[in-house]
């Protein structure tokens, strides 16, 4: 899993946690919903019973194992960009799970001298439900598992004590809860007060075990379930809900110029959505209420072509039986997007750029201009500044297409974009497929961040239709995925390894991923191996010998 990329902004609870059979789980790990009021009434209790000393150690310890099982499982699940990342995960969770709307102010990480110092704040906590005037006699406000809770998760993050201590909370009238963690080497004899409340078994070791545990029990249930359900509502556009800086200003120029007729050049790779991004500039602008029309210079010969977008006069070629309207006419007052500009030939480039110039055509078999009130959106993954130089594209044609230039960059180029286009692609699958409960499992997410895309957009379109098409019960695993992204490593290369591979050592690593890919099912191996299953059974044989 070397190389896969996962940030605590990217979790998604519609993702992480599965309903099945009237239980909840967090990839493994059962969950329970419970009431913060009786939550509330049990920390009265405590406190009436056992005093406020010894319910404040009880609660604290609650959340402190509560945080290092959270830790544990997301070492276990992801592969994480830096530690940073995942210790801020904690406080994404701690959101998601509902205890209280966390944000980390601030975090200073020395992971060579495993030194730490965090500043959290916590608004709208489960602690803060209940009104001080309403605690049990000599009770101090604090947000006792929220400070467990942090303190647990770092630790085992850490895999050293790092201790929270509340500054201010909400339960005393402040505007919010506010926390400082430090590691405890950091905190020096100041920590020496509150660490009674942390005093108990081996919490670590235990969470250790249970993460050993998990991972077994992974391994068991992935080979016999595939899916899981609920529908995570999508995004009215991914341009908009595009998270890269590089996306947000390609987006901010688009919307500027949307509402000049100007001509625009869209570049981008193959695949990066030039016609999905011409559409969403003319539906903004004021033409959206007249016709957008698209084509392809260059799926279609010359004469095809020229007849396509300027329309003709009957007889004016063979098979001209009729006055035809061409593209351009269609778009009165709207907007035509002319794909794959670069294609066109000299003599097409001379007749575009007069549309540009006087904005008029005229139909094959015609002698008089027609006048059109459109705007032209051209496109092209070529540099056209490369043909300009050969002599294969007019200089002046460039100039009146690019009069602004928008460049898409790759997926590759902006990662932060992927699971949101992604997640916007399965809301439109399953309405496409009738999957209602299409969604991803949380353990495809590294492997969508890891891949570079090389087909950009359209890849990644046709990747998520595939792996939804394979999946059981609505939920995409990452066996559903093509190989050339759950692949691992180098094609030809063994990890940890720059010697090539022999064809046989090939087959073998490719044979054991398809097995792995299918949950160790032999029929379904052999069949997308292209196999029979007596010679997949062979192989498999000497493979052991």
């Amino acid at each position: 899993m070397k190389g896969r990329i996962v940030k605590a902004a990217d979790l998604e609870i519609g993702e992480l946690v599965e309903v099945r059979d009237g239980n909840l789980n967090l990839h493994g790990r059962r969950l329970v919903i419970h009431s913060i009021h009786a939550f509330e009434q049990f920390r009265r209790d405590i406190v009436t019973m056992l005093g406020c000393e010894e319910a404040r150690r009880l609660i604290t310890r609650f959340g402190f194992f509560w945080g290092q099982a959270d830790a544990a499982a997301m070492r276990r699940v992801f592969e994480w960009t830096d530690l940073s990342e995942l210790l801020e995960a904690g406080f994404r969770l701690q959101s998601i799970e509902g205890a209280a709307k966390a944000s980390l102010k601030s975090l200073e990480l020395d992971e060579i001298e495993r030194t730490l110092h965090l500043e959290c704040e916590w608004r709208d906590s489960v602690s803060t439900e209940t009104k001080a005037s309403e605690q049990p006699s000599g009770e101090r406000p604090e947000c006792w598992e929220l400070v467990g809770y942090a303190s647990g998760y770092a630790s085992l993050c850490m895999d050293k004590s790092v201790y929270f201590v509340e500054q201010q909370c909400e339960r005393s009238g402040d505007l919010c809860c506010r926390a400082i963690g430090k590691d405890v080497d950091s905190w020096g004899d100041e920590i020496l007060p509150y660490l009674r409340y942390f005093e108990g078994d081996d919490i670590k070791g235990n969470v250790e075990q249970l993460t050993r545990e998990l991972r077994k029990k992974t391994r068991q249930i992935a080979v016999q379930r595939k899916q899981l359900d609920a529908l995570r509502k999508g995004k009215v556009s991914f341009f908009i809900e595009g998270r890269s800086n590089a996306l947000r200003r390609v987006v901010d120029l688009a919307e500027r110029v949307a509402q000049f007729d100007s001509s625009l050049l869209i570049t981008g790779e193959t695949g990066v959505g030039k016609e999905v991004f011409a559409r969403y500039i003319h539906d903004i602008s004021h033409r959206s209420k007249a016709p957008m029309v698209a084509l392809n210079c260059g799926a279609l010969p010359e004469t095809l072509l020229e007849s396509e977008l300027f329309g003709c006069r009957a007889g004016a070629f063979t098979g001209a039986v009729r006055d035809r309207v061409g593209l351009f006419e269609q778009a009165e007052h709207g907007t035509v997007f002319l794909d794959e500009i670069g294609d066109i030939t000299p003599a097409m480039q001379v007749r575009i750029l007069r549309v540009l110039q006087e904005k008029e055509i005229m139909r094959l078999g015609e002698s008089e201009p027609r006048k059109v009130d459109i705007r032209v959106i051209a496109a092209t993954n070529r540099n056209l500044d490369e043909a300009v130089a050969n002599g294969t594209f007019r200089e002046d044609l460039l100039y009146r297409l690019r009069v602004i230039e928008i460049e898409i960059p790759p997926l590759r180029q902006r990662r932060e974009d992927i699971l949101p286009l992604a997640r916007f692609l399965i809301e439109k699958l399953a309405r496409k497929l009738g999957l209602p409960n299409l969604r991803f499992d949380a353990t495809c997410v590294d492997y969508l961040q890891a891949h570079d895309w090389p087909g950009n957009v359209r890849e990644l379109e046709n990747a998520i239709e595939r792996a939804a098409v394979l999946s059981r019960d609505g939920t995409i695993m990452p066996d559903g995925l093509p190989l050339s992204i759950v692949g691992h490593g180098k094609p030809g290369v063994r990890e940890g390894s720059s010697r090539p591979l022999s064809l046989a050592q090939m087959e073998d690593d490719h044979i054991q991923l398809v097995l792995t890919s299918t949950g160790g099912n032999r029929t379904q191996a052999a069949k997308i191996l292209g196999i029979s299953q007596a010679t997949l059974w062979r192989k498999l044989k000497q493979r052991e010998t």
